[in-house]
């Protein structure tokens, strides 16, 4: 493995868990083949984890996965693999090109470059909108504890939502349809007094027109505000 990527344990563990699963049906995929070739011939497969609004180092981890014949490959180091203008590094052990990228805002983008003497295929990952609360669940509000309790927001087109709640030792979580509606988390254990909600959207797209084989994109956006558990 080479590079050194920073930004907490958090980050280190979601692109594990994001990048293990895109790579369900590789088992038996050992030390990937070096690939020098057309970036025609690559499929590709972008992941964003844009899980802190605002990061202390002002970045966010994008790692590029690249497939041909349908097994991850390693791009020779002669050939430029970047994201925003930034080299991106091999990390052999979620088979991936990453970095961390300086974090862009909504309808900004994350480009992926691929140049191979002098001919440049690029790759434009959108960003979506932040996650928004809802009432009563918003920024500020003094909520009830329940075993029944239900976090609301906008409604968006993402494939998956995780919510999570917590007060100032422990945290329940759970993963829904990105419907408006994160229902039956167990607070009723939950101390009076400050606590956090949580949404982090999964959106997963095709994207075209960029000179590879195919590339999928799968980009994950939290929003975080705090409460107060009712005594």
């Amino acid at each position: 493995m080479r590079g050194t990527i920073r930004g907490g344990s958090g980050y280190i563990l979601a692109v594990l868990v994001a990048l293990c699963a895109t790579m369900e049906g590789c088992v038996g995929c050992c030390t990937p083949s070096i690939y020098h070739g057309p970036a025609s011939g690559l499929d590709v497969r972008i992941t964003v984890l844009d899980l802190d609004e605002k990061p202390g180092d002002g970045k966010v981890m994008t790692v590029v996965q690249f497939l041909f014949s349908g097994n991850p490959v390693q791009i020779d180091p002669g050939i430029t693999v970047q994201c925003n203008g930034i080299t991106m590094s091999w990390y052999g052990s979620f088979y991936g090109h990453a970095e961390r990228i300086p974090q862009q805002p909504a309808k900004g983008s994350y480009a992926i470059t691929y140049k191979d003497a002098g001919i440049i295929s690029t790759a434009r990952v959108t960003v979506p909108e932040r996650p928004v609360f809802a009432a009563p669940t918003i920024a500020g509000a003094t909520l009830s504890r329940s075993d029944k309790f239900t976090i609301r927001y906008v409604a968006g087109s993402g494939n998956t939502v995780l919510g999570r709640a917590s007060d100032a030792s422990r945290n329940v979580s759970n993963s829904q349809v990105d419907d408006g509606s994160l229902d039956g988390l167990d607070v009723s254990g939950f101390d009076p007094g400050p606590g956090k909600l949580s949404i982090t959207r999964t959106q997963e797209w095709s994207v075209d027109d960029t000179g590879f084989h195919s590339v999928d994109a799968t980009f994950s956006m939290n929003r975080q505000v705090p409460v107060t558990w009712r005594q």
